[in-house]
């Protein structure tokens, strides 16, 4: 695939306003040019953090974006992929950027969508070392519920 830098960032750029409609037609119109599927682009696109829409979403509070690339993305398996990329200096995913900058909902949001809870970053930080104003035990709660639902998928 060849994506400008400027195509990559406009990706994440409207990800971040929740430009919806923009960002879907955006994505789709790259796929189409390159012949492949929304998926890739989303999983293609990183600015020079390796952040990508997920990452600039989560940090402007944009829960219209996760759903919105979630609908784009499509295959589980890719959700699972796209919501747990790292970005290269912090090993920041997208979950630890909601909760960096406090927004429950897009946390939420992305964890419904694949988005693994329990990892840490590269300072050894969970998600859970950022609930912020919100209780602890609110954060805990939606962890302890993906990993049932992960050992039952494990099983």
């Amino acid at each position: 695939m060849q994506f400008t830098h400027q195509e990559s960032h406009m990706i994440s750029v409207l990800a971040g306003q929740g430009e919806i409609i923009k960002l879907r037609k955006a994505v789709n119109e790259l796929a189409e040019r390159e012949r492949t599927t929304p998926a890739e682009v989303l999983i293609f696109c990183k600015d020079d953090y390796q952040q990508t829409s997920a990452h600039m979403a989560a940090k402007s509070g944009q829960t219209r974006s996760i759903e919105a690339l979630a609908e784009l993305v499509g295959d589980e398996e890719k959700k699972v992929v796209f919501f747990n990329m790292a970005n290269r200096f912090t090993g920041d995913r997208p979950v630890h950027t909601a909760m960096r900058h406090g927004y429950l909902d897009v946390f939420k949001s992305l964890v419904r969508h694949g988005a693994d809870p329990t990892v840490k970053n590269r300072f050894g930080d969970a998600v859970t070392d950022y609930s912020g104003d919100y209780e602890p035990e609110e954060i805990q709660d939606i962890v302890d519920e993906y990993n049932k639902r992960a050992s039952k998928g494990a099983e």
